[in-house]
């Protein structure tokens, strides 16, 4: 194709990476913008040839159709749920995203990274105990928190995020266990089901991918074996789980926390306030909750975003 004088845009512009920024002004027409809504997205994109997204607006069905140009959706991400895929490349188009670019992926930490911080932050209670001081109070008594040696860890799913985790884990002293559909090996217990994984673990930290078959993987049956007071970590997606069962069990103390940096429908503004979790959450119970930044250091979008441009050009 000649691409001199296609038209690129990126929907989210702000911290995009520079080197990215200047390599695609080299080859196309690119505007960057700072979209607020669906409808002024309709608009922008009405003559575009090509956008880079991020995760702020779903690009389904109805944002496809109004860009009869579109012929490339680009995205640094590994997820793919923010994105029609199959209407998309029905239509002809085709998406250019980090979905099985392991060994690229191997060199980005920062999912893993934030992942040790909610456990970290859940177990030391630091949140909470921040909030406390902040309101001119110093009780200690009221935040008893607990140890990460020798507590046993469950990862579901031991691709790189979650291998990652286990060496953190391996680090602080922690019995290892996963539970992965495929054949890994590893130096780290392996349970044959993942019921078991969550009747042995008194921690259970998600990094299997978003797919049709994962869709509520973690659902009220699986979380029925958790063990009385564990927690459970979820930096892969909410479509994954069962928010309300989660919630259920957190209300009713069966678990004593959780932490998670995704949300079910976590796009629609409207949701966030009434999420059950983010309910609880208001409620001072043990729950913390991030906009799903887990992804978002400054090194790592500039490296994906990089790694995105080149792949596109080498693919055109």
């Amino acid at each position: 194709m000649t691409i001199g004088k296609k038209r690129l845009l990126i929907t989210e512009s702000n911290n995009f990476s520079e080197n990215a920024l200047t390599t695609l002004n080299d080859f196309f027409q690119v505007k960057q913008g700072r979209i607020e809504s669906r409808d002024e997205l309709k608009i922008e994109i009405a003559d575009i040839d090509i956008i880079f997204v991020r995760l702020g607006f779903v690009i389904d069905k109805e944002i496809i159709d109004s860009a009869p140009n579109l012929k490339f959706i680009l995205t640094a991400t590994t997820g793919l749920d923010h994105i029609d895929v199959t209407y998309f490349e029905n239509v002809g188009g085709k998406v250019i995203s980090l979905r099985n670019e392991l060994d690229f992926l191997k060199s980005i930490p920062s999912t893993a990274e934030h992942t040790w911080a909610l456990l970290l932050a859940l177990l030391k209670k630091i949140p909470s105990s921040f909030d406390h001081v902040k309101k001119g109070e110093w009780n200690r008594n009221l935040y008893i928190n607990t140890n990460l040696k020798c507590k046993k860890i469950g990862i579901l799913g031991l691709g790189r995020v979650g291998l990652q985790v286990a060496n953190f884990a391996k680090t602080f002293d922690m019995e290892v266990g996963f539970f992965d559909i495929k054949d890994v090996e590893s130096q780290f217990d392996k349970f044959k089901t993942s019921q078991e994984l969550f009747a042995w673990a008194d921690i259970i930290s998600i990094h299997i991918p978003y797919t049709e078959t994962n869709k509520n993987f973690v659902d009220k049956e699986l979380l029925s074996y958790l063990k009385s007071n564990s927690v459970i970590i979820n930096t892969s997606r909410g479509g994954i789980w069962d928010e309300e069962e989660i919630a259920f069990l957190i209300e009713k103390g069966i678990i004593s926390g959780v932490a998670t940096d995704v949300l079910k429908n976590e796009l629609s503004l409207k949701s966030i306030s009434s999420n059950p979790l983010v309910l609880l959450a208001n409620q001072d119970f043990n729950v913390i909750i991030t906009p799903h930044v887990a992804g978002a250091s400054k090194e790592s979008m500039e490296m994906t975003e990089e790694f995105i441009v080149h792949k596109f050009l080498d693919q055109i």
